[in-house]
């Protein structure tokens, strides 16, 4: 069976993404759901601003920037942060995974997200709860935390990666504090509780994740965040159950825009 759209082959070969796509392959190819892996983006246009990248959500002007520099850690970084905020979780989660790919090979190395984030504590100063930089904090905290516990990074002025952790979450707790309607805040509290201790955060990532769809029950995202986390605890039946009904949530988001599903070829 062929698809019109190609998987990314790096979304794949990750391991820890592997059982999950297999998971989302078994679900359209038994027919449950028809979903576009494509962008569902309009086509690029025009130039970039370098400030308007930096602090915009547009997946569009991020995706360039990967176009024009494919092999910048910095805007897969930004990528993953554009895509977080639209239906396509696994994308983003990818993006995050080649950022971090690309610094271990970059001269700059993961220094990187201690420029990303002196550079948005900088502008912090003048706008302490802007949800733009307080979402790109956390996931910079958490990155930086990341190169800590893997050994890519020292301490940092004796900050441990539970340092950088904490950070990271509570950069993302005050969002969900100062925006009762944002569920993607709640989404990726969620997910970087998770990643962190998956055994002790579960059940907090699970409610997060559960509160996001009270407040906005057409998410995709969260249930695919619950199918994720129900498949590394070893529950099938209900990874399949989440997986399922956000694809079929997601495509149902592509008609409402207006794109087409990819179509199946036998």
């Amino acid at each position: 069976m062929q698809y019109d759209e190609r998987i990314s082959m790096s979304f794949i070969r990750g391991t820890r993404w592997f059982v999950f796509a297999l998971l989302v392959l078994t679900l359209m190819n038994a027919g449950w759901v028809c979903v576009s892996w494509g962008d569902g983006i309009r086509p690029l246009t025009g130039g970039i601003s370098q400030e308007v990248y930096a602090l915009s959500n547009d997946a569009e002007s991020a995706e360039a920037q990967v176009k024009a520099t494919p092999n910048d850690p910095e805007a897969h970084f930004l990528l993953a942060i554009a895509y977080s905020r639209t239906p396509y979780v696994e994308k983003a989660l990818e993006e995050l995974e080649r950022s971090r790919r690309l610094a271990r090979k970059s001269p700059e190395g993961f220094a990187m997200f201690d420029r990303k984030i002196a550079e948005y504590e900088r502008m912090q100063l003048k706008a302490p709860n802007d949800p733009l930089l307080l979402y790109r904090l956390g996931f910079g905290y958490y990155m930086r935390g990341y190169a800590v516990a893997n050994g890519y990074m020292p301490n940092l002025n004796g900050k441990s990666a539970d340092g950088f952790y904490d950070q990271s979450e509570a950069a993302m707790k005050k969002l969900v504090a100062l925006d009762s309607t944002d569920p993607y805040a709640r989404n990726y509290l969620g997910f970087l509780l998770a990643e962190r201790n998956p055994e002790k955060n579960y059940g907090q990532a699970v409610a997060l994740w559960q509160e996001s769809l009270k407040i906005s029950p057409e998410n995709p995202a969260a249930y695919m965040l619950l199918g994720q986390a129900a498949l590394k605890k070893g529950d099938l039946k209900s990874a399949i159950e989440y997986t399922a009904q956000g694809l079929k949530i997601r495509n149902a988001w592509l008609a409402a825009h207006q794109i087409e599903p990819a179509k199946l070829k036998l």
